[in-house]
Formats: C-alpha cells, structure tokens, sequence
C-alpha cells in the first residue's frame, strides 16, 4: 500500500507548492510558486494550492475538481469532490454517519463494501472530523478518504479527496491538509451562498 512507499521527495512551503509533473509513467514532484486558487460550491468554498479544474458534475448530487486542471474524466491524480446528502429529516437522514459512507462508497464511488477501510482526522471548518480512508486497487490504484460534514439548518456534506496511487504521500497532505484547512461555510441566503449552486462557478 501506499503508505509503505519509499518517499525519495522532500517538500519546502518558502512561498512555493508541489506540483505534480507526469513523464510516461515515472511522476516527480516539482517545487514551484502558485497563487491558492478559490472555490465555491455547495455552500462551501475553499482553496486549493495548485492549478485545478473547473467544477464539474460528480454523481447524481456532486461536484467536483481535479488536477491537472486539463484532465480527462478517469485520468486525474488529484480530485476534491463535495456531495449533497438528506437532512436529518429526510429519507436517508436516518442513518448514522458509518451507514452513510458505507452507502456513498458504494452508490457514488464505485467502490465494494467489503473493501478494508481505515481510520483519519483532518481539520476541517475549525475541528477535528473523523473519516475513513480507502484503498481501491481497480481500476486504477486509488487512494480515498471520506468525511461527512455537518453544517448550519441540519445540511449535511460529503468531503471526498482521491489521490492517484503514484503521488507521493507528502503531496498528498500538503494539497489536502490545505484544502482542509481552508473550507469555510458560505453564509446561509447570501448572493455567494445562492451562486455557489449554480453550476459551480469559482472566482
């Protein structure tokens, strides 16, 4: 697994990001000065320290952003992904957060609900939130964490990042512990809020 990987790459944040450079299949991480680049989606908006796409559908109620920014759908190596889920009110609702991945896992992201999962916090809109962290071998080596969020008038969200297997792990963490760190709740009925629903438009 990924985690057992041999990490060759180090990482510095002088004002400067990783971004990832694929030659045929041997990718290699690149130090270079990136300006964070702002999304609104969903209600949320957040930050994204390299060059994604714009936003795109994802499943029946997602949206999503991959890098590279010019990536065909399937050849990514980066991905955010945000998916409405029912109030606590509505049908679905009921479920505990441990049914509702196990549900997204097999309903939006193709995966086998046998798959082996594990345990990972990041710090998302100012606390600690727990999620579950998948390995999907097919059909490309995929690594996956999964959060439900819990927002304000019983909304609820699921925050998706993916990861192809060949990015370095210190990657992964700075790009994702970034976005994690900048989410923020778009204030409810505000011009922004309301904007954020309409085909994912980002500034």
């Amino acid at each position: 697994m990924r985690w057992l990987l041999t990490l060759s790459c180090s990482l510095t944040l002088l004002g400067a990001f990783p971004l990832l450079m694929g030659r045929a299949s041997e990718p290699t991480v690149q130090a270079v000065a990136s300006l964070p680049q702002r999304y609104q989606l969903l209600g949320l908006s957040f930050e994204t320290p390299l060059p994604f796409s714009p936003p795109t559908s994802f499943g029946e109620n997602g949206v999503a952003v991959v890098y590279p920014a010019n990536a065909l759908p399937g050849e990514h190596k980066l991905m955010v992904a945000l998916m409405s889920l029912p109030k606590t009110s509505e049908v679905l609702g009921g479920l505990s957060d441990q049914e509702l991945r196990s549900w997204l896992r097999f309903t939006q992201m193709g995966g086998s609900l046998s798959a082996a999962s594990g345990r990972i916090e990041r710090q998302i809109l100012g606390r600690r939130v727990g999620g579950e962290v998948f390995y999907d071998p097919t059909p490309r080596p995929m690594h996956q964490e999964l959060y439900l969020i819990h927002l304000q008038g019983g909304r609820r969200l699921a925050l998706l990042f993916e990861a192809e297997d060949q990015v370095p792990l210190p990657v992964l963490e700075q790009v994702f512990n970034h976005v994690a760190a900048s989410l923020q709740e778009l204030p409810p009925r505000s011009r922004e809020w309301q904007q954020s629903f309409e085909g994912g438009k980002h500034p």
